[in-house]
């Protein structure tokens, strides 16, 4: 991903969006994984779950404001 190899203070808002976007999918990814030494110690908490949850939910309502 091209924002990422940038500086964080060198990003546009776009480019802040897309690594957002890319941390929230990588964090997401690992839930339904057991990777040995990777995400097989990975625990998911009640505040976690609504985390992700409100995390994805304010992504897709931003999506419907995009042109």
């Amino acid at each position: 991903m091209e924002a990422l190899k940038q500086k964080s203070t060198d990003r546009d808002q776009d480019q802040r969006w897309a690594v957002f976007i890319q941390s929230a999918f990588s964090l997401f990814s690992g839930a339904p994984h057991d990777g040995a030494g990777t995400t097989e110690n990975f625990t998911w908490t009640r505040a976690d779950a609504v985390a992700a949850v409100t995390a994805v939910a304010g992504l897709l309502a931003r999506l419907e404001d995009l042109p």
